[in-house]
């Protein structure tokens, strides 16, 4: 695990109170069950991140100008994973208390859940979207009821309602589970045609979201340095239209994001820039609804 020797973009640094966004970077990894160095996956986007353009011809803005600030890094604690996620909590509380929204940057995807019960004490009517290959839905795996594997069955037990996208990886457990529950709805890859990106919004009611995103959506042609690649996934264009089609809704509002399971080769390569690309373009497109800009 390396420490983050700059910020996120290269920006110049912002205090904690100028900015909107607060960068977390979240160097966990302990339950990976495929390919190895998620620890490494926040390192790589803010060395990537150095790269991106700052101007969004998009926007027709530079989206960092709302202020963006990269917090130190949350330490690893290896020694309980329910202890981890309760470490995540308390950072993410305090940093929401000053209205931030908070980025954080995996890791395995097991971070998540500190992050959303830290955002489901602030609003009890948070809603997630998962981004994912995965269903996430194991009541357990590998010996723990905390790994990655788990992570949208433990968010969902704190009696919040989610949305999965992309799934195409599952076990026949985890499908009798989503059979038995109203809390979650799952889109299935094979079931998401060229039109996707209108048919999951529109089932999407209005409310307070925060967006989870595993990077093995992408299909492994796009970006295949991740945890647990798999075949069938997403473009980038159809992805970017989906979050520019949802966080612009008038009656949505994103309130913090991740993106989790980059499992980088080296500082920065095609898929780190492309993860770090991503993050810069959603946090673009949520200071444009909110008029941060």
């Amino acid at each position: 695990m390396k420490k983050i020797p700059y910020n996120f973009l290269g920006i110049p640094e912002v205090s904690f109170k100028e900015a909107r966004f607060a960068i977390l970077p979240i160097p966990f990894e302990a339950t990976t069950s495929c390919l190895t160095g998620t620890r490494e996956g926040p390192f790589a986007i803010i060395s990537a991140s150095n790269y991106i353009e700052l101007y969004d011809e998009e926007l027709d803005a530079e989206p960092y100008l709302a202020g963006i600030k990269t917090l130190p890094q949350e330490p690893p604690d290896y020694k309980s994973l329910k202890q981890m996620a309760f470490r995540i909590k308390r950072t993410v509380a305090r940093c929401i208390k000053d209205n931030k929204i908070i980025v954080g940057l995996g890791g395995e995807h097991t971070v998540s859940l500190g992050i959303v019960e830290a955002y489901h004490q602030k609003y009890p009517d948070i809603k997630v979207i998962s981004f994912d290959a995965h269903a996430d839905l194991r009541n357990s795996y590998q010996g723990t009821k905390y790994s990655h594997a788990c992570v949208m069955r433990r968010i969902l037990e704190q009696g919040i309602e989610a949305y999965l996208a992309g799934v195409r990886s599952i076990s026949k457990q985890e499908k009798e589970y989503l059979e038995t529950t109203e809390k979650v709805k799952a889109m299935f890859a094979c079931r998401m045609d060229s039109n996707w990106d209108v048919s999951f919004d529109s089932i999407l009611p209005s409310g307070n979201y925060y967006i989870s995103f595993d990077l093995d959506f992408f299909d492994p042609s796009i970006l295949p340095e991740t945890g647990t690649p798999e075949p069938g996934g997403f473009q980038w264009n159809e992805t970017i239209r989906f979050l520019r089609r949802f966080i612009t809704r008038q009656n949505i509002t994103v309130v913090g994001f991740d993106v989790v399971e980059l499992s980088p080769s080296k500082n920065v390569t095609p898929s780190s820039f492309l993860a770090a690309k991503l993050i810069y373009k959603m946090m673009g497109m949520i200071a444009s609804k909110n008029k941060f800009l």
